[in-house]
C-alpha cells in the first residue's frame, strides 16, 4: 500500500485518492511504486528504484503494459546486477 504522511502527521492512502480521482474522469490506471521494484531487486536504493519507474513510464509498451517482467527488465539495464560466478563449468 502506498501511503503518505500529510502535514497533520495522519497517514493516507494515496492509491485511494488516486483511484477516486481517475474515476471521476471515468479513468484507470495501475499503479506501481518503489516496493514493487525492490521486491525483484532489493540491492536498489529508493532513489534508484524510482529511477526504474520513471524509465518504464516513459518506455514501456502500451500493447502490453507495465508488468513484473517490464520492471525487471528496465532495473537490470539500469543497474546492471554484479557478476554472478558461472554455472554449469561455462566461463
Amino acid at each position: 500500500m502506498n501511503d503518505a504522511t500529510i502535514n497533520t502527521g495522519e497517514s493516507v492512502d494515496i492509491n485511494r485518492h488516486v483511484r477516486e480521482l481517475l474515476a471521476k474522469h471515468h479513468s484507470i490506471a495501475a499503479i506501481w511504486c518503489i516496493d514493487d521494484v525492490k521486491g525483484i531487486r532489493p540491492d536498489l536504493t529508493d532513489e534508484q528504484a524510482s529511477e526504474v519507474l520513471e524509465e518504464v513510464g516513459r518506455k514501456h509498451d502500451a500493447e502490453y503494459g507495465i508488468n513484473w517482467t517490464t520492471l525487471e527488465c528496465m532495473a537490470d539495464i539500469l543497474f546492471p546486477k554484479p557478476d554472478e560466478p558461472s554455472q554449469g563449468g561455462r566461463p
